[in-house]
């Protein structure tokens, strides 16, 4: 060992000349290990520097090293003809995964500089500038899952590690880990994120010992081997497919040559720089985001001058947030670069010097002495940056300082810094600019105070933020992102409304009009809106009439006496079944005098994740009336069922009334006959009598059977046998509608809160409102809220309003402030009035009021997944359980609950309903492609059982082609008898694991690299194209907001890829083939 007056271990450090270099005591055997924190050293070395000054040096065994703090010293060894880069400590350990890529690389190897040369070009400022639209692609997803989350605690380093993470993967592989759609991290993440702390752990340890620690070594090398593996799996889908528009990185890192020799990178250094853009992509950048919102909360007036920028940011594009500018960000950058400068999540990088050399101050160093550099010193270095270095204060960046050269170094120096710091600049900047203009945010510790993680690179520790929308703003966002214009364009919140197109108000209707109310419904949303308008127009004096527009105009004529007004939605593009006539009879109609004397308004429904087709089947039919003769009496009124469609519908109906004359209230001030309910004694015999809805038959439960198991993250998916009543034929691709049954936990939290026992005995009396609660006759309180109404709706802001009247005290706070247009508690979490009720538990609530305020029990339609070749007696039906882990009171789906309760013997309402379009093709030679995921399999069952026993009937049976999207082995439901069918040659069976890595099944089903339906539709879109070629069909039964939407959007690009078209022509091209040969089944 040597002695503590710098005399050098291996001869490294002069010590025949110079000052000696400062060094705390040495102990024995263990030299300077004990004055390192072993959790956050770098807590050690800030403390050295200011006891030991700009210089020092530690000993640990086997090794001298150099630390150096001050502007001073770090610009003489930043100078890059003296000193160069060392790969050392952790870095040593992180090249068993990274290998000799951009970042670990030895400065001899060749490979560093072939890289270099190959890969800088991508990071040029154009380029940077043109991954924009990919990195607001990421930012997208993170913004709509705080929106979905508001209010509720996160980790800020852990939501923006999710964010960082995707935006590499996407920008530089297009990849998508799709993190905001998972609880856990990605497995690549999450093995990655275990490589980086080992590699920190390891480097503090005597190799020998990480021999020794054999399931550790065995864990690291098998993370290794992940990471490599997945790598690997992503450039042989390139090399498979290849996409020359993609001007990304792995482009460029498989096929392009050096410029100088010509040469390609290997494809193990392709691997190994595919691993460094995923570390330095989003490690640096998520803390740095972290900190950043740290010192914003800390200092509120930089906080409102950050979102002053960027409101006008967004307003100067035009409310566009895919257009911001970064350039136009200044304010923005300098709080960026702040935020780097006080906290630098690069805390250490060691330098070099090439020869023996002499630092300032007079200290000798020999040639290939590791010298440590600190950011975090330099960057409070009074000297270069003032006496206020420790604040934090944006403002020093825009005041013309100009500092000291090399005062600044968060992405290291010379050739060796990281090339993405402009990628890390812009990603930063957007994400700042985007979160602070949709998101009030706040500690979620009020008391927190700064603490550091430490790693590779440092992060805030146990730094939880809550986000929520600013007041007024709209919760979806998708529209916004893609949709110029979509976003408020000033800095001033906005109030989601209704979207009002078309038309002027019409003079006020007379009295004892008649009003038609035409509904097309398939779930029932626009059928009970029908019924409501129907019921209070009755309440308000005018002779009212719902029924389905099939049935009253399926020859597209509407009645010219009174008002006609038409609630209907758009299924991708498509009419409703009980209105698919009526649309095309006005559609083709010639005439334009047909519906002359006709006066009618439109309301219509749609979901904004369906852009191409949102509300196209409304603004279709309140243009064709118009242009048919017909007089608009309201302008066009649309709702979104991704948003607050309960608000809309309150709108549209104060809309209505008002332009027919009366206000919102009663018309013309007629007194309404409100409902009133009194409570008899329980000797009194009740009788409950079930709601039909349109569900006239009687079913038995045969059989239950538990497919899936519920976990934290996985519904429990239950399959159920139905026989059904006499007379009750079915196709497969049909629905079964169920009448549900309010949950028995519901039912009992609502008798608790009204004070009501189940055999209190109710009789409702009088009232021409909610004309679906049984009158006059005596019922059991149980009976009526099990039964006839919605106990888990939504509550409308309106219902709200009502009852904060009716309210005193903190009651009638909490509830005017629910109430409040800018409150979105009631949209993400979905409250009901129940709910609202348990948050004013000293308010006695009015029954009657109660009773007035819920829709009537809707019913709900299920995909049938079986066949009646088997039986046309049964049918099954495949789904999951609504239900919330954490509370088993809250959150219960109805309709889901109540078919999983019911035992073998027990009846139900039910009854067949006639799917549209959606049936197999006529004749059973037709090929079909079907695509699945989740429980959008259970039609699909139906499928392939019918066409496996056609063809095991010596059918002629065209291929039956199943994409199945599942988590993991144990997600895929009716897997034995899809294996069965694959063996017996009578489905193709392509399943897909989102969360599950080489899945073994028999053959012949093959299981490839792609982890969505989407993915391996593309990987093997030349097949379908030419099963498209062939006459295939193809069919799609999904969720309408994830699979399905992806799916559409690879399509479109399979389409684009084929006919060399644009985007908006492909697009044209499959709305063509939806109304040929593609079927949709979406559900929300």
């Amino acid at each position: 060992m040597s002695s503590i007056n710098g005399s050098s271990i291996n001869g490294s450090v002069r010590k025949d000349k110079g000052k000696p270099i400062p060094q705390p005591k040495e102990t024995f055997l263990l030299g300077n290990v004990p004055d390192l924190d072993p959790k956050v050293p770098l807590r050690s070395l800030i403390k050295l520097a200011k006891v030991h000054g700009p210089i020092y040096q530690l000993r640990v065994p086997g090794q001298t090293l150099v630390i150096v703090s001050s502007q001073e010293m770090i610009h003489a060894v930043c100078d890059e003809t003296k000193f160069e880069k060392v790969v050392a400590g952790p870095l040593e350990h992180v090249r068993d995964f990274a290998g000799d890529s951009l970042f670990t690389a030895f400065n001899h190897e060749p490979n560093w500089a072939l890289a270099h040369r190959i890969l800088v070009p991508a990071f040029r400022p154009t380029a940077i500038r043109q991954m924009q639209p990919m990195m607001m692609d990421v930012l997208a997803q993170m913004v709509m899952y705080w929106e979905h989350h508001a209010g509720q605690p996160f980790e800020a380093a852990e939501q923006f590690t999710r964010l960082t993470f995707d935006t590499i993967g996407l920008t530089a592989f297009k990849y998508r880990f799709n993190s905001f759609n998972r609880e856990k991290p990605h497995d690549f993440l999450t093995a990655m994120t275990k490589l980086l702390g080992d590699a920190y752990t390891r480097s503090r340890r005597p190799g020998v010992v990480n021999k020794l620690m054999y399931r550790e070594e065995a864990e690291y090398r098998s993370n290794i081997a992940l990471l490599h593996r997945t790598c690997d799996e992503i450039v042989a889908a390139r090399r498979k497919s290849p996409d020359p528009e993609a001007g990304d990185l792995l482009n460029r890192m498989i096929n392009d040559k050096d410029p100088e020799t010509g040469a390609k990178l290997p494809d193990d250094n392709i691997r190994y720089q595919m691993v460094t853009f995923l570390i330095a992509g989003h490690e640096t950048t998520s803390g740095t985001l972290a900190f950043t919102v740290y010192y914003l909360l800390k200092n509120p007036a930089i906080m409102r001058k950050a979102r002053e920028e960027a409101d006008a940011a967004v307003k100067d594009a035009g409310g566009h947030l895919a257009a911001i500018n970064p350039t136009k960000l200044p304010y923005l950058d300098a709080v960026l670069k702040e935020a780097l400068r006080l906290q630098t999540t690069a805390t250490f990088w060691t330098r070099a010097p090439k020869e023996d050399v002499e630092l300032p101050g007079g200290y000798f160093l020999k040639k290939g002495q590791p010298i440590g550099v600190v950011p975090h010193c330099l960057h409070r270095d009074p000297k270069a940056w003032g006496a206020d270095a420790e604040e934090f204060r944006p403002e020093r960046w825009l005041e013309g300082t100009v500092f000291p050269p090399d005062s600044w170094k968060p992405f290291g120096n010379g050739a060796r810094a990281c090339i993405g710091q402009l990628f890390a600049m812009q990603e930063g900047l957007l994400a700042l600019a985007v979160v602070l203009h949709r998101f009030e945010l706040d500690f979620a510790d009020k008391g927190y105070d700064l603490k550091i993680k430490m790693g590779i690179t440092i992060q805030p520790d146990g730094f939880r933020i809550v986000a929520k929308p600013r007041q007024g703003r709209n919760q979806s966002l998708i529209g916004e992102l893609f949709a110029a214009g979509g976003t408020a364009a000033s800095a001033a919140p906005t109030v989601a409304k209704p979207t009002l197109v078309n038309g002027t108000s019409a003079p006020a209707v007379e009295a004892k009009d008649k009003l038609v109310f035409l509904y097309g419904s398939n779930s029932a949303t626009c059928e009970t809106l029908a019924s409501e308008l129907a019921a209070e127009g009755a309440q308000r004096g005018y002779g009212t009439k719902a029924a389905a527009l099939d049935t009253v105009a399926k020859d597209g004529k509407l009645p010219t006496e009174g008002r006609v007004v038409i609630c209907t939605p758009s299924y991708e593009g498509l009419p409703p079944g009980n209105g698919r006539q009526f649309v095309e009879a006005i559609t083709k109609e010639q005439d334009k005098t047909t519906l002359k004397g006709v006066r009618y308004a439109v309301f219509g429904a749609g979901h904004h994740d369906w852009p191409r087709t949102f509300h196209k089947v409304p603004k279709l039919i309140d243009t064709r009336l118009e242009e048919l003769g017909a007089q608009r009496f309201m302008p066009l009124s649309l709702a979104d069922a991704g948003g607050d469609i309960v608000d809309d519908i309150e709108m549209f109906k104060s809309k209505l009334w008002e332009a027919l004359g009366g206000s919102s209230g009663s018309a013309d001030g007629a007194s309404s006959q409100p409902l009133s309910v009194q409570v008899v004694p329980s000797s009194v015999n009740p009788t409950a009598a079930l709601l039909s809805a349109g569900v006239e038959e009687l079913g038995t439960v045969v059989s239950q059977t538990t497919l899936v198991e519920a976990e934290a993250d996985r519904r429990k998916m239950v399959h159920t046998t139905i026989r059904l009543a006499k007379g009750c034929p079915y196709r497969a691709g049909d629905y079964l509608a169920v009448l549900p049954k309010n949950p028995p936990a519901t039912v009992s939290r609502a008798l608790a809160r009204l004070g009501l026992e189940p055999d209190s005995v109710l009789t409702l009396q009088s009232g021409t409102s909610s004309p679906h609660l049984p009158r006059g006759t005596p019922v059991r309180a149980g009976d009526l809220l099990e039964s006839y109404v919605e106990l888990g709706q939504q509550v409308s802001k309106r219902t709200l309003t009502e009852l904060a009247s009716q309210c005193a005290g903190d009651a009638a706070k909490v509830a005017q402030a629910l109430a409040d247009e800018s409150n979105d508690e009631i949209v993400t979490k979905r409250l009901s009035l129940l709910d609202v009720l348990e948050k004013t538990p000293e308010h006695k609530p009015d029954l009657a009021f109660f009773l007035d305020s819920l829709h009537k029990m809707k019913i709900r339609q299920y995909s049938i997944s079986s066949t009646p070749l088997a039986d046309p007696s049964l049918v099954t039906l495949t789904y999951d359980i609504h239900s919330s882990p954490s509370d088993p009171s809250h959150g219960l789906g109805a309709a889901s609950n109540y078919l999983s309760s019911l035992v073998a013997g027990q009846s139900l309402r039910c009854d067949i309903k006639s799917s549209v379009n959606f049936h197999l093709p006529a004749d059973p030679a037709t090929p079909v492609v079907l695509f699945a995921a989740g429980t959008g399999l259970a039609p699909f069952m139906g499928y392939a059982a019918e066409r496996a026993m056609l063809k095991s009937g010596g059918r002629q049976v065209g291929a039956t082609i199943l994409y199945y999207g599942c988590r993991d082995r144990a997600d895929m439901m009716h897997a034995e008898q899809l294996l069965t069918w694959a063996s017996h040659g009578s489905l193709d069976l392509r399943p897909v694991f989102s969360r599950a890595k080489s899945v073994k099944l028999p053959a012949p089903v093959k299981v490839v690299d792609a982890k969505y339906v989407q993915d391996r539709v593309w990987t093997e879109r030349e097949e379908l194209r030419a099963l498209y070629k062939s006459g295939t069909m193809f069919y799609t039964c999904a969720s309408g907001s994830r699979m399905a939407l992806d799916l559409k959007k690879t399509l479109i690009k399979i389409i684009m890829e084929a006919k060399a078209c644009s985007e908006e022509v492909a697009g044209e091209k499959m709305d063509s083939l939806a109304q040929e040969r593609y079927r949709t089944d979406v559900f929300v």
